[in-house]
């Protein structure tokens, strides 16, 4: 029997049983009551795992039409091919050019369920014990950033970036890249990444954002 404790479990179960096929590309979620109902818990609960799924790419929520299943186009590395072959300097070079503006764009656009997705991919990251679930939730927390600036055009771009990291090359330089002490700065930029973008202070989150993605870059380098 699944438990549901908070948003996260619950996403996590709505986001398996969209890739089941239970509900159909472009077809309705149930209503958030129902929903709550079902999984027995709070209404708020619900909200904030339908926020993390938008946020991953897995529904498009309509005022007063209600939520739906986000077609799934294939992954994002089949619209831009090019980044499967692309070396990682060349991806690092590409994200430090367009990540600190999508951090700065982030701090003047994002909505407050967009603070909240970031805070909680933040929290999810900070609590991770393994290089896998902090992997996974770095990815979301960068993709999240990208909602919130609200550019289709840069989400979709964010997406192919976080396709492009799961590639075999990127995953072994991964983990010879992070180390405790690694681990430990890329947690403090993330905290001052997600601390300016609370105060919406768009400087400072992108340049906390550009100083993250340096030590990235001489981090990877280092070990490729």
């Amino acid at each position: 029997m699944i438990v549901i404790r908070n948003a996260i479990d619950l996403a996590q179960e709505l986001r398996r049983r969209i890739e089941g096929g239970e509900w159909s590309a472009g077809g309705r979620l149930p209503p958030e009551r129902l929903l709550a109902r079902k999984f027995a818990v709070a209404r708020n609960t619900v909200r904030r795992a339908l926020d993390l799924l938008e946020t991953g790419g897995y529904l498009n929520r309509h005022v007063g039409r209600g939520t739906f299943i986000q077609p799934r186009e294939g992954p994002p590395n089949q619209r831009l091919p090019q980044l499967r072959e692309a070396s990682p300097r060349d991806i690092l070079e590409t994200r430090l050019i367009m990540e600190p503006r999508a951090a700065a764009l982030a701090a003047s656009r994002a909505s407050s369920a967009d603070l909240a997705a970031i805070s909680e991919a933040l929290a999810q990251s900070l609590a991770a014990t393994s290089l896998e679930t902090f992997e996974r939730w770095d990815a979301q927390l960068h993709l999240a950033i990208f909602v919130a600036a609200k550019n289709e055009i840069l989400i979709d771009y964010c997406r192919a970036i976080c396709e492009a990291r799961n590639q075999p090359q990127w995953v072994h330089l991964k983990k010879r890249s992070v180390t405790p002490e690694t681990r430990a700065a890329y947690d403090a930029h993330h905290r001052a990444i997600v601390a300016a973008l609370m105060r919406r202070d768009a400087e400072t989150a992108a340049e906390s954002m550009r100083e993250h993605l340096r030590t990235v870059e001489e981090n990877i380098v280092a070990v490729a």
